[in-house]
């Protein structure tokens, strides 16, 4: 699949299209602004009201995992009772976390934390192993040794770690709603409609 197949030309859309893709890009770009202002003022309470979100999600799908398993049109047997099993799973999770949504939220950063720890630990040493193969070795290796470092810095110190992860992902959300709302004006302006008259000289 080329790139082009991947990207919004605005010639190949509709003028209702354009709009709808400019109203979109615009209210995820507002959401994307709100949320990292939010978690950059009052990170506790939005991670806690994530967590509620999650927890509002593993209610709703887990009721419909149980409702599926058992009126659904799912073949007999060991489908049906999985599936009743992982709804009542998914309804068991939803309820804890409701029940404490701080203790959930606090859990929830700690897990991304160490997954992006061990994360960056196994690129550092997937980026030694394949240097062999790079354009610049010493450049891959310094990389990968950085990267283990810092997957190491984030599991010695997660709650520091989760500190900077906060400030980073509010950054993040800033920026890229910034852009998104750019985009949502710039979309398709400037653009020469076909069929349009043509200026009299």
């Amino acid at each position: 699949m080329s790139t082009d197949e991947l990207t919004l030309d605005p010639e190949g859309l509709s003028g209702t299209a354009r709009t709808l893709v400019r109203v979109s890009f615009g209210i995820s770009g507002v959401a994307a602004i709100l949320l990292g202002i939010l978690l950059f003022v009052v990170p506790g309470r939005t991670l806690q009201l994530a967590a509620i979100l999650l927890g509002v999600n593993f209610l709703i799908a887990g009721g419909m995992r149980i409702w599926l398993g058992a009126f659904g049109r799912l073949p007999a047997g060991q489908h049906r009772v999985l599936g009743i099993l992982f709804g009542a799973l998914l309804l068991v999770t939803g309820l804890i976390i409701l029940r404490d949504s701080a203790a959930a939220a606090a859990t929830l950063l700690l897990i991304i934390v160490l997954f992006a720890g061990i994360g960056w630990i196994l690129d550092g040493i997937m980026a030694i192993v394949e240097s062999g193969r790079a354009q610049n070795r010493v450049w891959a290796i310094l990389f990968g040794v950085v990267s283990i470092l810092a997957g190491i810095v984030v599991l010695a110190v997660p709650g520091w770690s989760a500190t900077w992860l906060i400030l980073f992902a509010a950054i993040g959300l800033v920026v890229t709603g910034l852009a998104a709302v750019i985009r949502a004006f710039t979309f398709g302006r400037g653009m020469v409609v076909s069929g349009a008259p043509s200026a009299a000289v």
